[in-house]
């Protein structure tokens, strides 16, 4: 039992982690930020576990698409809901990972590229966000700017 579970726990607080990380963003700028982490840790773990059983030992690039793929599926969940043209985050969510899994491969080069990748294309959807619907309580970034003045 505990050679099935702590592996894939671990590869669970990886994704929590990553979706910790960036909730920190976005804490303040998408309503009910803290379902980013789940949905994050959920898209990993599934990323990590197609890429386990489908993707061969050394095809990083492909692994990335999956990756990408699956953390930006997942991802896109919250952000549709928050900005326009959301569907653009499955695609930068792709190029990030499969260009930080097979042009940098380690743990910190990959961390870099995604992040600088994602973390631009994020801040550039952000600026464009959905207005909440009437009797919605929900402070988007731009009346949460204005309620600070």
């Amino acid at each position: 039992m505990g050679r099935f579970v702590f592996p894939n726990l671990a590869i669970f607080v990886i994704g929590f982690g990553l979706g910790v990380l960036q909730w920190f963003v976005l804490q303040h700028r998408i309503r009910k930020a803290w379902r980013w982490i789940l949905v994050t840790a959920a898209g990993w773990s599934a990323g990590a576990a197609l890429t386990f059983f489908f993707v061969p030992d050394g095809m990083d690039f492909l692994a990335g698409i999956v990756v990408g793929l699956a953390i930006g599926v997942a991802q896109w969940m919250i952000l549709r809901r928050e900005v326009h043209w959301s569907a653009w985050w499955i695609v930068i969510s792709i190029v990030g990972w499969t260009t930080g899994m097979a042009l940098l491969p380690g743990l910190i080069l990959t961390g870099v590229m995604v992040g600088a990748v994602t973390g631009i294309a994020l801040e550039l959807l952000l600026r464009y966000p959905k207005l909440p619907d009437k009797g919605d309580e929900a402070i988007t970034s731009l009346n949460w700017r204005n309620k600070q003045n």
